[in-house]
């Protein structure tokens, strides 16, 4: 599957012990190029709740979908209503999201 970025802009949203929330870039697009940039795995959720969280998975509960740091771009298609993004991670890790379509 081919990638290609709305012109909205990308989301860069720092990632860290505390679960951080924003709303997607606007424009449209059915997929979202997620790309951890930092050192750390991040754990992201997706919704539309603005107080949504993202959790670290453990044992006893599920959590957000993992981006691996400085892995290739992932790419995950939205359902109707995502809107806003969460995400945490164990460290400091810088998340770019940007969206688009499929080509």
């Amino acid at each position: 599957m081919n990638f290609r970025p709305n012109f909205t802009g990308t989301l860069l949203m720092t990632a860290n012990a505390s679960s951080q929330n924003a709303a997607l870039p606007s424009g449209g697009g059915s997929l979202l190029r997620v790309e951890n940039a930092g050192a750390n795995i991040a754990y992201c959720e997706l919704g539309s709740d603005a107080n949504m969280q993202a959790l670290v998975p453990t044992a006893n509960s599920g959590g957000g979908f993992p981006v691996f740091a400085n892995q290739p771009a992932l790419t995950v298609r939205l359902r109707a209503g995502d809107t806003r993004v969460a995400c945490v991670s164990e460290g400091n890790s810088k998340v770019l999201f940007t969206r688009g379509d499929e080509i």
